[in-house]
């Protein structure tokens, strides 16, 4: 069985079973590492939206920590895409 994903590049799918299997390129790495990236700091947004929601104060230590990391991992993100370039 075929396990596909979609990368951030929307041209590429990736299969883990191909018959002509290949080792990932430092492309390709980057790419999946975007991806994960992309899908912690989407996860993190709603958790941080969900705290405020639920009457969570803005001045929280439980926001702010959560804001951090966002923060963090954001920058994460943009300095990886900067590198890919």
């Amino acid at each position: 069985m075929a396990f596909e994903y979609h990368l951030a590049d929307p041209g590429n799918w990736y299969s883990h079973d191909a018959p002509e299997q290949r080792w990932l390129s430092k492309r390709t790495v980057k790419l999946a590492s975007l991806f994960h990236l992309e899908e912690e700091i989407q996860f993190m947004r709603r958790r941080l939206e969900q705290l405020v929601q639920s009457g969570e104060a803005m001045t929280s230590n439980t926001v702010i920590e959560m804001s951090v990391s966002l923060d963090h991992k954001i920058n994460e993100y943009m300095n990886l895409v900067q590198k890919s370039r």
